[in-house]
């Protein structure tokens, strides 16, 4: 498995105390979960992505300064290798885009009201990059974290965000209230 690393924003210089990435796992599994089912992984793809994840912290030669966005980073990383290997970029936004949520388990079905699984419907919908973004912001990344991690100028995040809040909000049938009608 290749040293990811130096490819993400955020690398320190010694290897992550195998205790703190124990901690991590537990506190940090469910949430990696969730950014990566907002991304269109299936449940099982998540999960694989997610154990890919916390083995390259373990292996890594350096610690993470960022381990949240770090394991994030590396997460989407592994679910897009796992899920479209070998393919143009084009042909992977273009898999994305068609996405469709599938739940595999009762469990995943009952953690999740029947609003939170129409929002991550209509959000596997969004282009790739708005969905990125909006996966991001919602576990919690400022728009500046987010650019940092996506390579993007901080302009192209927020245009990105103000354009998948509008489409979520007309597939979701969610009206302004602050515009009059």
């Amino acid at each position: 498995m290749a040293d990811n690393t130096a490819a993400v924003p955020g690398a320190r210089q010694q290897p992550a105390p195998a205790a703190d990435v124990g901690g991590s796992y537990q506190e940090d599994r469910p949430y990696l979960i969730r950014f990566l089912l907002r991304h269109g992984a299936t449940f099982p793809e998540a999960e694989d992505a997610v154990q890919s994840a916390f083995v390259e912290l373990m292996r890594a030669r350096q610690p993470v300064q960022h381990p949240r966005a770090w394991l994030r980073t590396v997460a989407l990383r592994a679910h897009l290798r796992q899920t479209v290997p070998e393919q143009p970029e084009q042909d992977l936004t273009d898999r994305l885009a068609a996405t469709s949520v599938e739940w595999h388990t009762p469990l995943e079905a009952a953690e999740l009201s029947e609003q939170q699984r129409r929002v991550l419907q209509a959000l596997v919908q969004l282009p790739f990059k708005q969905r990125s973004v909006m996966a991001w912001h919602l576990d919690g990344f400022s728009t500046g974290e987010i650019a940092e991690a996506m390579r993007l100028e901080k302009a192209a995040v927020l245009q990105n965000l103000s354009r998948a809040r509008r489409t979520l909000k007309q597939q979701l049938g969610i009206t302004d209230r602050r515009r009059p009608q």
